[in-house]
């Protein structure tokens, strides 16, 4: 097959466009034919894309120009005389192989996601210096603010006791973090809380009226002085950076890796943490409750109180195994189950 020509697309190094080449295949050589002029290449210095079923091979030469021949056919017969094919195109000949890869490429998945992800990002969360947090927390915070979030309508009597209820329920070893804080404001989307990564608790107008006493504000709180005790802000930070940069990996595209990091800082309205985050916070609310000595009645009142109002902003919920969070009723009973 030696001195066969070719006909294909030749892509310059650095450029889009493409124009009309040609290609002489030799023994162990090749000479591509452009309008800028003939050069030959050695097959060593050659770098022929992987072959996946009937997707055309390409050929990338040494200063980085591209070429894609019109008959695949032809010049894989000319390749493989040269080169033995890969191991991915000799699995493909077999079904089994096929099978196999597969099932494996589901299970790496499943470990990655589920194993894996959960705990590189838990210690990646946990190195982070304290000034990533804060920047975080301010950006999150200003795009709160475009949301449509404003200041508290409650009068200042009411937030100061709520301040002064915050610095009461704070654990004594958490005081001195910085950051941590008290900030209330007025919901467009309803009763609600969430902690920032910056440690600055958001309480909504909404969920101090929806609480029956300072107990059930005490219960919330603590629930989310939790997610920022273990980081779990941080964690899905990373966790959502991780996954888009595994994408970017996987799809051979990683030009992007900083813009991905920038906007991988998910508002904390637009994340949902894991059923693990999730119980690890509530298992951190109650056993504060109970060693402050604080009603954990109050604390069924005002999770019973948000499931209910979560139930009437949306008719429409995910099924209890497919959602990140505990089903409110598991939690429900958690609580029950304390109280006895």
């Amino acid at each position: 097959m030696s001195g066969s020509n070719l006909t294909g697309f030749y892509q310059y190094p650095g450029r889009a466009a493409r124009e009309v080449a040609q290609l002489t295949l030799h023994d162990a050589a090749v000479t591509l034919h452009v309008d800028a002029g003939t050069q030959a290449w050695p097959l060593a210095e050659l770098t022929v894309s992987d072959a996946l079923g009937d997707i055309p091979l390409s050929l990338t030469f040494a200063d980085g120009g591209r070429f894609v021949p019109a008959d695949d056919t032809l010049f894989r017969q000319w390749y493989f005389r040269h080169r033995r094919p890969g191991l991915i195109h000799r699995l493909e000949q077999h079904k089994r192989g096929v099978l196999a890869m597969l099932f494996g490429s589901v299970l790496a998945g499943v470990f990655y996601v589920w194993c894996l992800l959960p705990l590189l990002s838990n210690l990646i969360a946990q190195q982070l210096p304290v000034s990533i947090e804060q920047q975080l927390g301010r950006y999150s915070a200003t795009y709160l603010e475009s949301q449509g979030l404003t200041q508290s309508k409650l009068s200042a009597t009411r937030q100061q006791q709520l301040q002064t209820l915050f610095r009461e329920v704070i654990p004594e070893d958490m005081r001195d973090r910085p950051g941590l804080r008290l900030r209330i404001m007025h919901f467009p989307m309803g009763a609600n809380a969430f902690m920032l990564p910056d440690g600055t608790l958001i309480l909504s107008d909404q969920l101090v009226q929806l609480a029956k006493s300072d107990d059930a504000l005490a219960a919330v709180m603590l629930h989310e002085t939790g997610h920022y005790r273990y980081r779990h802000s941080m964690q899905m930070v990373v966790r959502s950076s991780l996954i888009s940069i595994t994408m970017m990996w996987v799809m051979g595209d990683v030009s992007g890796v900083g813009d991905t990091l920038l906007q991988s800082a998910v508002l904390l309205n637009e994340m949902r943490f894991s059923r693990s985050m999730e119980s690890e916070a509530d298992e951190f609310a109650l056993e504060e409750m109970q060693r402050q000595g604080r009603s954990l009645t109050a604390m069924l009142q005002i999770f019973t109180a948000l499931g209910e109002d979560g139930k009437e902003e949306s008719k429409w919920a995910l099924p209890d195994w497919l959602s990140t969070h505990p089903a409110m009723e598991e939690r429900l009973e958690a609580i029950r189950n304390a109280a006895q």
